[in-house]
């Protein structure tokens, strides 16, 4: 039975991804897929941004009221942008299936 070992990867200079991980052996055969995100207008790198582990264990470290306002202010850009972008609306439209 094989055992899935889920790590995300950044990939380095030269187009190159390392991987190490102390439950494999010198030698041992495995077997690897790469699954790369769609890349969308609103993934751009300007727009994106990328958390990492040790600032989402900060962000639950901080109080209650702290981590509410920064949510709030997050809750407040998301409606800006959905009542600015249309978009949404037209997929909520029309029958689920449509014959």
């Amino acid at each position: 039975m094989k055992s899935p070992l889920y790590i995300t990867a950044t990939v380095l200079p030269g187009n190159k991804i390392e991987i190490q991980t102390p439950n494999l052996s010198v030698g041992q055969n495995v077997e690897i897929v790469v699954l790369v995100p769609e890349v969308s207008v609103a993934d751009s790198p300007d727009k994106k941004q990328n958390i990492s582990l040790k600032q989402r264990q900060d962000f639950l470290k901080l109080s209650i009221t702290e981590r509410r306002s920064i949510l709030e202010s997050q809750a407040e850009t998301m409606l800006t942008h959905y009542q600015q972008n249309s978009e949404w609306q037209e997929l909520m439209t029309g029958d689920i299936i449509d014959y």
